[in-house]
């Protein structure tokens, strides 16, 4: 048996496509099962548990220690499952879950250690300060360098991770895969709303042009970037329409205050997100040039080509600047900061999108990386 082991992840559509899912897929290749184990806050924490298990029945949901600084006071509990199911290794989501994997390691627990790495991890808390503890946010760039030199196998989201390991931690070794933010299983399947209902609803006209953003508001979202590039756009085109999928924030008021007309906001449950996205006519990904988002693999990106939406993104936003240049899946803003003109896809450009989505963003087309990670495990 692998366990795939998270800490302090909380549930939502990000942790279903990318662990839930994960977890789910790696167990239908015919190798070694592999069994999560989520160590998840104590708040809510039953409603979380039923909420995993939901979605992953055998999962086992362990009630963290309170406060991230203290991540280390939950060995116990990782040492306790591996003394109930004998692993052969640990699938760390990150720098501490990857510690305490390290940690069984070297107490013969388990012989084998991968460390998933999601994005740069020092850089993201240094930069955008995740916890607001400073002693927690200096001990990041030891635990990432020596999670990232100790660890048996990786796996990182870009290339342009990687590089960075390199540049930063002076990272040599090959023994790594390059697994991007991939699909989950509520993304794949077709959805065909009517886009005039949908569109009638937000009050707009069936021959507009709609933006959507969708995702959060946290920091490294950038949205104050948002706010100051399509300001411009929608200004200039009374018939640009700008949909927010997320959370109220000071921008997305600022920017309906200033386009009642042609700004909305909504709230939707994971699940109803995908038709909504699928009605609208480009997916907006702008961030700013941290290195955070220089390595990173937004899950959004693969959610709106998989609705058949092209991507205006930022530049140098890990590997998908490029590849949008290359495939030709959306507009790349300048680096003066020159937004190019937006049009609506038309149908047979929706069913190319959907298809490049299917053939690089699910996880069957990384089947060949997931069995080398599970074959470094065993």
């Amino acid at each position: 048996m692998i366990l795939y082991l998270t800490y302090n992840d909380r549930p939502s559509g990000v942790y279903w496509s990318q662990v839930t899912d994960v977890v789910t897929h790696l167990n239908t290749l015919g190798m070694e099962p592999v069994r999560l184990v989520a160590l998840v806050s104590i708040r809510k924490f039953w409603s979380t548990r039923q909420a995993i298990r939901l979605r992953v029945p055998d999962a086992i949901v362990l009630p963290m220690v309170p406060r991230a600084r203290y991540w280390r006071m939950n060995l116990g509990w990782v040492t306790m499952v591996c003394q109930r199911f004998k692993p052969t290794g640990i699938i760390g989501r990150g720098i501490f879950a990857t510690h305490m994997a390290l940690e069984m390691r070297e107490h013969k627990k388990i012989a084998k250690v991968c460390l998933d790495g999601r994005g740069a991890y020092a850089a993201e808390w240094e930069e955008y300060r995740v916890v607001d503890d400073e002693k927690l946010i200096e001990q990041c760039r030891p635990l990432e360098a020596d999670a990232l030199h100790r660890s048996d196998i990786r796996i990182a989201v870009s290339h342009a991770l990687v590089k960075h390991w390199e540049a930063r931690y002076g990272f040599a070794d090959r023994s790594f895969v390059v697994i991007p933010c991939t699909l989950g299983t509520d993304n794949i399947d077709p959805v065909y709303p009517d886009q005039d209902e949908v569109r009638i609803k937000l009050g707009w006209s069936t021959s507009d042009t709609i933006m959507v953003y969708a995702g959060s508001t946290v920091g490294w979202q950038s949205l104050e970037l948002v706010e100051k590039q399509l300001v411009p756009l929608l200004t200039a085109d009374p018939t640009l329409k700008l949909l927010f999928l997320c959370e109220e924030s000071p921008e997305t008021l600022s920017l309906m205050k200033k386009f009642p007309q042609q700004v909305e906001r909504r709230w939707l449950r994971h699940e109803q997100v995908r038709r909504s996205l699928m009605a609208c006519d480009i997916g907006i990904l702008l961030r700013e040039d941290s290195l955070t988002n220089r390595v990173a693999s937004p899950t959004k990106f693969a959610e709106y080509i998989s609705a058949g939406l092209p991507v205006l993104i930022s530049p140098y936003l890990g590997d998908l600047s490029d590849l949008v240049l290359e495939q030709h899946l959306g507009l790349v803003v300048a680096e003066d900061g020159s937004v190019p003109h937006i049009t609506c896809p038309d149908q047979r450009e929706r069913e190319r999108l959907i298809r490049v989505a299917r053939e690089q963003f699910t996880k069957q087309a990384h089947h060949a990386s997931y069995t080398r990670v599970l074959e470094a495990l065993r």
